[in-house]
């Protein structure tokens, strides 16, 4: 099969050698002779050809004949690549074949002819005469090479060209990257930290594919540049499932989704080490196509999701489908559909918009998140002032409740003493005036009034908070049957019932808890006084333990009159007197119960009333147990 001869004239510039050249793809890597060279079998015409996917790098071979007719005897070779695992140019004379150039994977930047980020091969071409050139390259995952060949002034104009647009692409994504890291700064999250991965690992792709990191980074490395290109296409896959899968939250909306990209998770991971050591992309280069359906479905679902900026992360996605995926790896890489792209271009171009794309949609995320904060915040200084409101309200109100309190307090004291001073003031008129029949008789009376008088000012005292020293110790339940044992009341006035120790068991005998035993006496005493001025006959006393709430009740009930049960609470304040039968005892001022509930507060413990089984009120005592 014959081509056209490329033929050089002097206003030709830049020519694309795949135009005029021949091709022969040797998949097995074997040695080419002179006898293969000239068998036309061998060859076909190179813009026809399509080469087939390999798991392992091929050589491919490039025939070319040249006619330089112009004034320019130095001309230069592109590929559109930084550099390449294999490069040697022949030149066919007679029958031999003459090695004019030669670079390998192990070659630094500094062993090229030209210190260009991009890969240049200055090529020697005599005026007026024909040259056979012979090419033998290797591309990174056997792509295809878009080679030209320049003259020199349009070389000079394309490295600048594509210096500065590198350059270019290269400092927006380090700008979105800034704006990415000042993001996770602030908002160090799962999505942000992932996101940021991706965009660095993307920048390191930019830059090793423009070959800035071949001139600046590590000039005088040759291999380890190739293991860190495959190392970078086969881990940024990674990043970015794993921003995907966490963007649209899979393990909450999705889960069949989530594990789907869990298990292509694992298969990117197994192939990082598979491609180092067989030195190849191949495989990735095969899930990467498998996994576009996957990706269309999740463009596809996430563009009906509700989610604030979901919609510009569909197009996102669809955005990297049709560059990375479809154009590049499908099109021009592995299936070599479009064999005449320029991948790294659209590699480039498609990261470029895809990162956009997502920056746009987590910027979008972000202001909705803060939207909803602002307003939470705002709703929450609402009920915050509304709260603050109604406890001044409740402040308000319960100042004017002490306020009542206080002046009921000081009217039913006024009263309380008013009752035996009008009596005692009686009794010492009629001594003055001697109208009395019995003066000893007055005179006890009078000194009745007074000892009344001090037991109310006691029990008021006792009732002020803080006045009363308790001696809070250690007793046993049988303790305390001891000293219910020893409470002080009138038989004559009262029939007493006390708990019996055999509805106790040996165990409950010995549980242990806190009190005062005098203080506790006292409040027995009282509700014996109790019982005795509001008509109760008898009292019963009982004692329950409550083995779940670790608590034992003392129940004090007696047989006087009931009350209703608005008024249980009432009882245990001080100088409260319920009903004009009860104001007729002229012993009993209504501080009692108060005593009493002061004391078994200050014992950690509860107080309340009821209406009991004999008829009238029950009083019940809640103490804590010692666990």
């Amino acid at each position: 099969m014959k081509a056209s001869d490329l033929v050089l004239d002097k206003h030709g510039t830049v020519y694309e050698l795949k135009d005029f050249a021949l091709m022969h793809l040797n998949y097995d890597n074997n040695l080419f002779d002179t006898e293969a060279i000239r068998d036309n079998r061998n060859w076909v015409v190179a813009h026809s050809l399509k080469q087939k996917p390999q798991i392992h790098n091929y050589s491919k071979w490039l025939k070319l004949e040249v006619e330089n007719q112009s004034d320019l005897e130095n001309w230069y070779l592109s590929f559109g690549y930084a550099r390449l695992p294999l490069f040697r140019m022949y030149e066919i004379e007679d029958t031999s074949l003459k090695l004019k150039f030669e670079l390998d994977a192990n070659d630094t930047f500094y062993d090229r002819p030209i210190y260009d980020p991009q890969l240049y091969i200055p090529i020697n071409l005599n005026l007026n005469r024909k040259h056979t050139l012979l090419i033998e390259y290797r591309t990174f995952a056997n792509a295809p090479a878009n080679m030209r060949l320049h003259s020199y002034n349009h070389y000079l104009a394309t490295s600048q060209k594509s210096t500065l647009i590198n350059g270019a692409i290269a400092g927006i994504v380090m700008a979105i990257l800034l704006i990415i890291s000042v993001n996770l700064f602030f908002n160090p999250n799962r999505t942000n930290i992932f996101y940021a991965l991706w965009t660095f690992t993307f920048l390191m792709i930019v830059l090793d594919m423009s070959g800035f990191t071949s001139k600046y980074f590590w000039p005088m490395l040759g291999g380890e540049s190739s293991s860190f290109s495959t190392l970078l296409m086969t881990s940024v896959p990674i990043f970015h499932l794993l921003f995907i899968k966490s963007f649209l939250q899979l393990k909450q909306f999705n889960r069949v989704l989530c594990k789907i990209y869990t298990y292509l998770l694992y298969a990117y991971l197994v192939l990082i080490p598979v491609s180092l050591w067989f030195n190849t992309v191949f495989f990735n280069l095969v899930l990467s196509t498998l996994i576009i359906p996957l990706f269309l479905y999740t463009a596809y679902w996430s563009w009906y999701q509700k989610a604030p900026g979901i919609r510009v992360f569909s197009l996102s996605l669809f955005n990297h489908v049709l560059f990375v995926n479809v154009l590049t790896i499908v099109g021009a890489s592995y299936g070599n559909i479009f064999p005449s792209l320029e991948i790294s271009d659209y590699i480039k171009i498609g990261y470029l918009l895809e990162v956009s794309l997502f920056t746009v949609a987590l910027a979008i995320q972000n202001k909705s998140v803060q939207n909803q904060l602002v307003t939470y915040l705002e709703t929450q200084v609402d009920v915050l002032n509304q709260n603050l409101h109604k406890e001044k309200l409740q402040q308000e109100s319960s100042i004017e409740a002490v306020k009542q309190k206080e002046e009921k307090l000081f009217a039913d004291l006024s009263h309380e003493l008013r009752t035996p001073l009008t009596v005692m003031k009686v009794q010492v008129e009629s001594l003055q005036h001697n109208i009395v029949d019995n003066v000893h008789t007055s005179y006890g009376k009078l000194m009745n009034k007074i000892d009344e008088l001090n037991l109310f000012i006691d029990h008021l005292m006792q009732v002020s908070p803080n006045i009363q020293t308790l001696k809070v110790k250690q007793h046993t339940v049988k303790d305390l049957l001891s000293h219910i044992q020893s409470i002080n009341a009138d038989n004559t006035k009262l029939s007493l019932a006390l708990p019996d120790e055999n509805s106790l068991t040996a165990k409950q005998m010995e549980l242990v808890l806190e009190y005062d035993q005098q203080g506790l006496i006292t409040v027995f005493n009282e509700c014996c006084d109790n019982a005795i001025a509001h008509g109760g006959s008898q009292m019963n006393i009982s004692i329950n333990i409550d083995n779940e709430s670790d608590a034992l009740s003392i129940n004090i009930d007696n047989s006087g009159e009931a009350i209703s049960s608005d008024l249980f609470k009432d009882i245990f304040n001080p100088l409260v007197r319920l009903d004009e039968a009860r104001q007729n005892s002229s012993k009993h001022k209504g501080v009692g119960l108060s005593l009493c509930k002061q004391i078994i507060e200050a014992n950690l413990g509860n107080i309340f009333a009821s209406n009991g089984p004999l008829g009238g009120l029950s009083v019940h005592i809640v103490l804590p147990l010692k666990v």
